[in-house]
């Protein structure tokens, strides 16, 4: 990891930052990018200085955003997912994902969670499978391919 990177909670004054590069990465609309990072406490970023340069959160599925695609594999509404997950396009292959993703599983852990779920587009199901993921199922959300993996956290 970059030695001059911290990894400090989702703060107010680094939400529009935040937001921005989750929008840069391209992973959703403005929109929904601002509603799910609403939820501050289940935010973390990576800073180089004062630049957020990396994002990860989670959330428990009590929409049951997946459990359509997912039919009674679903791991229920108290399972913990990884939410939205971006890392600078400067500063990737540095390590900051990994600390970012080692952070939310400690969080998640200390609130009892016993593993981690990713809905994970076919381009980034490589790079979960190298951080311990295990692919548990193949399926569609809104039309687009997605695998469904866990990790167990020990």
């Amino acid at each position: 990891m970059n030695p001059k990177a911290t990894i400090q909670p989702l703060t107010r004054e680094l939400f529009k930052e935040a937001v921005n590069l989750v929008l840069k990465a391209g992973l959703d609309t403005k929109e929904e990018i601002e509603h799910h990072l609403q939820h501050i406490n289940a935010h973390y970023i990576a800073l180089d200085k004062d630049r957020v340069i990396g994002v990860i959160g989670w959330y428990q599925d009590n929409v049951n955003y997946a459990a359509e695609a997912m039919g009674d594999k679903f791991p229920g509404e108290k399972a913990y997912w990884v939410g939205f997950f971006a890392v600078d396009d400067k500063y990737r292959g540095q390590g900051m994902g990994y600390a970012l993703l080692k952070e939310l599983e400690k969080v998640i852990k200390e609130r009892g969670a016993k593993e981690l779920w990713v809905s994970s587009v076919p381009e980034t199901k490589d790079y979960y499978q190298r951080q311990g993921f295990k692919i548990f199922m193949q399926g569609k959300i809104g039309g687009n391919p997605k695998f469904f993996c866990v990790k167990k956290l020990t």
